[in-house]
């Protein structure tokens, strides 16, 4: 293969130099900004900052210590009443919470009591229990007949 280029690089260094002056400009040539466009402010940008100053002023302005006081005891006043009023309501025993197996809960969660009144509903229920006690009564008549 024959080509008629002599030096194979030249293409090459003037591609980088025409690379190399653009550069110079050190910007896109599709610039996103107008230069020809001025700042404008839009018609309601001066209602706009009152409102902002206003609303600094009234932050800054802020809250005496007076003020401070007064919004702490209100609120001081709220939380005790707030525990007095929730600590009234006392659990009976039956309602007391029980001390339950994660395991039982997690493979049979209908067997596992949360208060005492469900545990007594789930012994009265329980069939095991019933045919023990059955089993138990036959064996005292048992031994009292002989």
């Amino acid at each position: 293969m024959k080509t008629n280029i002599n030096d194979p690089w030249r293409e090459a260094a003037v591609i980088t130099q025409t690379v190399r002056t653009d550069e110079s400009n050190n910007r896109f040539e599709d610039s996103f900004l107008d230069k020809n466009l001025d700042d404008q402010r839009l018609s309601d940008s001066e209602q706009y900052l009152q409102k902002l100053y206003s609303r600094l002023k009234v932050l800054q302005g802020g809250t005496t210590k007076k003020d401070l006081v007064t919004s702490l005891s209100v609120a001081k006043e709220d939380c005790i009443a707030r525990l007095i009023t929730s600590g009234n309501n006392p659990l009976s025993e039956e309602e007391a919470a029980l001390a339950s197996n994660p395991l039982i809960r997690h493979i049979a969660p209908h067997l596992q009591a949360l208060t005492a009144s469900e545990l007594i509903h789930l012994l009265k229920a329980d069939v095991l229990q019933v045919t023990t006690e059955a089993e138990q009564e036959q064996n005292i008549e048992k031994t009292q007949i002989n």
